[in-house]
């Protein structure tokens, strides 16, 4: 068993107790230009979250829905009244132990089972006419900040799909939507995001940005001084 000098242990005890050691997954963004590119990474959706401006809480139609591959089919709905240019904060959330999903928006719960592996999020979103668009931002996994939006203007930059790699099994991504528009409001699916949970086929490209893993001064003073202590006691032994 290999033994450190004391003063190292003294020395990083008081720091263990303000810079506490964290532990989280580094996460890899990717941004996607096209449906095209995003169907191809991901031929299987473990499930999705949506939101959609409907017709903004009517009852022809919904605005916020649970589904699986098949966005027609979908397991949960609800109906949600979308303001113009007001922001709503969202929450998702799956816990691997019971399968369950649980998507907040409001004060409206949406919630589901699903068991289908997975290891990315795509988050999408879509503005079709002039003068309408979408933002989601302020975006949050495992209480970790992602420096990252997805942001759809129509008739300027309608698409825009964000992708977030190697999550955990377990997560919670929560975050902030506003829709926009001039005029008179879209309708259906005219203005709105889908949160895609799926496996990709292909590893992210090399030229992607890197979120990694924040590590505290105690971690980096922890390693050097264990790597620092068996240089002393060799020098002890020597001399």
């Amino acid at each position: 068993m290999m033994k450190y000098p004391l003063f190292v242990l003294i020395f990083l005890g008081p720091i263990a107790s303000v810079f506490p050691v964290t532990i989280t997954h580094a996460l890899t963004l990717t941004n996607l230009s096209s449906d095209r590119e995003m169907d191809a990474l991901l031929p299987k959706i473990s499930f999705v979250a949506e939101g959609r401006i409907g017709d903004r809480g009517g009852f022809s139609t919904h605005e916020l829905n649970l589904h699986e591959e098949d966005p027609g089919s979908p397991q949960v709905t609800e109906q949600f009244n979308w303001l113009n240019g007001k922001t709503e904060a969202f929450e998702l959330t799956y816990n691997a132990e019971s399968n369950l999903v649980k998507y907040i928006i409001g004060a409206k719960t949406l919630s589901y089972a699903y068991n289908q592996p997975f290891s990315d999020i795509f988050l999408r979103t879509r503005a079709i006419d002039a003068g309408a668009s979408i933002v989601v931002d302020k975006l949050v996994l495992d209480d970790q900040n992602i420096n990252a939006s997805s942001t759809a203007t129509g008739e300027v930059k309608g698409l825009d799909i964000l992708r977030i790699s190697d999550i955990a099994k377990s997560f919670r991504l929560a975050g902030n939507v506003t829709m926009s528009w001039t005029d008179e409001a879209p309708r259906n699916s005219r203005l709105a995001y889908q949160i895609k949970i799926g496996t990709p086929t292909l590893v992210p490209p090399k030229e992607n940005k890197r979120i990694p893993e924040p590590s505290s001064i105690y971690g980096i003073l922890t390693v050097f001084g264990l790597s620092v202590c068996p240089k002393l006691n060799n020098r002890k032994i020597k001399s």
